[in-house]
């Protein structure tokens, strides 16, 4: 995993809310493009590099791409930035 990946797709406000979404358990391509206000390739990039940074998984089924978040990423986020405060504040 490299973090600045994970950093690069966090850092649109879309992203995030696409995962913010995905937090309450795997959604559809379609159902995700009804959260944003931009067209369904657009949203279909934006899955792509969440894909890419290791957030998201994809899978498949039937008509439908399902998509789910990944917690890996998030929690290596989450440790360097508590070794980050943790350095900081010694």
């Amino acid at each position: 995993m490299n973090l600045d990946q994970v950093f690069v797709a966090l850092s649109d406000p879309s992203r995030r809310a696409l995962l913010q979404r995905l937090a309450y358990g795997p959604a559809t391509t379609g159902q995700l493009a009804e959260l944003l206000p931009v067209s369904r390739p657009a949203v279909s990039q934006h899955l792509k590099v969440l894909q890419d940074a290791g957030l998201i998984e994809t899978e498949q089924r039937g008509r439908h791409r399902w998509h789910r978040v990944v917690a890996a990423p998030l929690t290596a986020v989450a440790t360097w930035a508590t070794d980050l405060t943790s350095r900081s504040s010694s």
